[in-house]
């Protein structure tokens, strides 16, 4: 009798004797003896067939054993490559790091059964989840309404609540057709049509005062919004009323390799005026905004702004800002 070691053999070896002779109960100990294990395995093993691979496995107590309820087939399901393996590592620790949000409620059974199915497949020293590191994406008070700004939107429903700027200690009430939700910065953000202002407005979900969102009945015919056009040329998620304007930067040497290989903002090789030793220029057709002034300060002397002068300006004031907390 061959010696079945290996887990995803000996399933297969369960698999073939539950398929046949007319649905004959199998018991544990004849199981045990075809796989060449103890009877404990063989129960883990019938657990898993179960719980990852959905198998119909029923047990009889007259006679004693375990049986196929309908026909299946093992075989049917997927082999993973090495390279299939990694990537869904990847992306369950992924997909874990947004399980606070009601929104994967549905998704966290189908998770943990790939996340086992994947260790399943792998030895405890080829789980290259280990070797991920994912920055934590912490729960923020927002993500409790994504879903119901994804269902108002699902439906073209006009919503309404009421919402408090950082910057002031009151509250405004606010009608809004919802285009679409969006992340940046682990904060959520929706974007829609402000029924009151006639214009594209963007609120911070997490500045939603409790208990006053509401999904309404009414319906409005807003103007077409295309997300993707209207993100392309800014970043963050301000509400851009103003037009993209040639930003001319000059970084150095090291600091233009790193945009190359991981840039703040798309780019094309046509749009790189110049790669030397000394320095990397390019030039961006993007939306001058805070969110940009922001990411061209944390960068510090390893870009100049060239042009326009606007957003010199705009850098040189907070920088001076940010030294005058230094007397």
């Amino acid at each position: 009798m061959p010696i079945v070691k290996n887990r995803e053999d000996r399933l297969h070896a369960i698999n073939s004797r539950l398929n046949r002779w007319g649905n004959r109960p199998a018991p544990t100990e004849e199981l045990a003896r075809l796989c060449d294990v103890a009877q404990s395995t063989i129960k883990q093993d019938i657990a898993y067939l179960k719980d990852v691979h959905a198998a119909p496995i029923e047990y009889s107590r007259k006679p004693k054993g375990y049986y196929y309820t309908e026909p299946f087939n093992l075989a049917a399901s997927i082999t993973f490559t090495e390279k299939d393996l990694a990537a869904l590592h990847a992306a369950v620790a992924t997909l874990n790091q947004y399980q606070h949000l009601h929104l994967f409620d549905g998704l966290r059974g189908t998770v943990d059964k790939i996340d086992k199915a994947v260790r399943f497949r792998t030895s405890p020293s080829d789980d290259f989840g280990q070797y991920i590191l994912f920055e934590s994406v912490p729960f923020v008070k927002g993500s409790t309404y994504v879903e119901l700004f994804l269902q108002a939107i699902h439906a073209q429903r006009v919503v309404t609540f009421a919402h408090q700027r950082f910057d002031t200690e009151k509250t405004k009430p606010h009608r809004l057709f919802p285009y679409v939700i969006k992340e940046h910065r682990n904060r959520w953000y929706v974007v829609g049509w402000q029924l009151d202002y006639g214009k594209i407005r963007v609120f911070g979900l997490d500045r939603i005062i409790d208990g006053t969102l509401q999904i309404t009945d009414d319906t409005y015919n807003a103007p077409a919004f295309d997300a993707n056009l209207y993100f392309h040329k800014a970043l963050g998620v301000a509400a851009y009323d103003n037009p993209p304007e040639e930003v001319i930067l000059s970084f150095t040497r090291q600091q233009g390799l790193i945009f190359r290989a991981q840039p703040f903002y798309p780019f094309q090789e046509a749009d790189v005026l110049a790669d030397t030793e000394n320095e990397f220029r390019i030039k961006l057709s993007i939306i001058v905004n805070k969110e940009l002034v922001y990411e061209l300060a944390r960068l510090g002397n390893s870009v100049k702004v060239l042009s326009p002068q606007t957003l010199v300006d705009d850098l040189i004031d907070f920088h001076r800002q940010a030294l005058a907390q230094y007397p």
